[in-house]
């Protein structure tokens, strides 16, 4: 009999392709598990259904982590499995912007923000920071839903939208928008999303910990190992919502930029990158140590479990 897990996941995107390939690859019932996801409306709703005891385990961002950490007193969430490697946002300039982006036109711009997290916005003043752009020179609007901050961007309400899959996609195919960045490839590694267990579900129920993230080793695996196409294929039925062919392209993109681990293994440097971003973004006054709030116990288990990854070329999609 397999035993009930508790998923509460961040949103329902693309994004978070790892989780369904591990449920529709059937990952999480070979390693004994049901899965039970239910996704949340805004960011930090998955974090305290974890801590309310109504979830096992969280898929969301490692700064949540960052926060608790850094709050008086202390408190702790452990990232037990890498599941994004990348930032999945985009930067879009209006029609009437020049093709050739340079990071230098944001200052003074018109920019609408992704409202149901703060984590794109401050990855987005880094890169900002990096190419002497003064942050507080960006005249940002904030707080917009996806739906009603696309339709101010097309309205001409700004010159720039920062936003995720499948909106992007849309815009761009609809010609109504100018890719000006992938954010993620500007950015570099960083641990974006995790699973993400308490610290005492971590001590008492170790199996369930091994098992969840033996799952998404698995899911991983195959993500590494496979293209687009098959991947969508797995994957689709969970997003009727999404034509097919512009899933396959929003997989395919995401697999290009490196969003997906082939490991489920906690990066030291994508934690460490994390946090002073979010440390210099003035979210947090101090991050928190890598031992602090990961913990690669349980991905150390599963890829001596899984045994040695098979050889061959990486899948067409993620080749240079």
């Amino acid at each position: 009999m397999r035993r009930p897990l508790r998923i509460a996941a961040t949103f329902h995107h693309p994004y978070y392709a790892p989780l369904h390939v591990a449920h529709r690859l059937g990952s999480f019932a070979a390693a004994g598990l049901e899965p039970q996801i239910s996704f949340a409306a805004e960011a930090a709703e998955a974090q305290r259904s974890l801590l309310r005891g109504e979830a096992d385990l969280a898929v969301g961002g490692a700064i949540h982590a960052f926060v608790m950490a850094d709050t008086a007193p202390p408190s702790r969430l452990l990232s037990i499995a890498e599941v994004n490697s990348r930032d999945g946002f985009f930067l879009l300039a209006s029609r009437e912007r020049a093709a050739d982006f340079r990071w230098s036109e944001l200052a003074g711009a018109r920019l609408i923000l992704f409202a149901e997290a703060p984590t794109p916005w401050l990855c987005l003043q880094d890169l900002l920071r990096r190419h002497g752009v003064d942050p507080s020179t960006v005249k940002v609007r904030a707080g917009l839903p996806v739906p009603a901050a696309v339709e101010a961007f097309l309205a001409g309400e700004a010159d720039y939208l920062e936003t995720g899959q499948p909106a992007a996609a849309a815009l761009l195919e609809r010609g109504a928008a100018r890719l000006a960045a992938e954010v993620g490839a500007h950015v570099g590694h960083i641990t974006y999303t995790s699973f993400v267990v308490t610290p005492e579900t971590r001590d008492a129920r170790p199996e369930l910990c091994h098992a969840a993230v033996t799952a998404l080793a698995r899911a991983l695996r195959f993500m590494a190992t496979h293209n687009a196409e098959a991947i969508t294929d797995l994957i689709a039925g969970d997003f009727p919502s999404i034509p097919r062919p512009r899933l396959a392209r929003i997989v395919g993109r995401y697999q290009r930029l490196g969003s997906w681990p082939a490991r489920p293994l906690v990066a030291r440097e994508g934690i460490e990158r994390l946090g002073r971003i979010l440390a210099d973004g003035g979210l947090i006054r101090h991050a928190a140590s890598f031992e602090a709030i990961a913990d690669n116990t349980f991905a150390e288990a599963a890829l001596r479990d899984l045994g040695p990854e098979p050889a061959g070329d990486p899948p067409a999609a993620t080749r240079p």
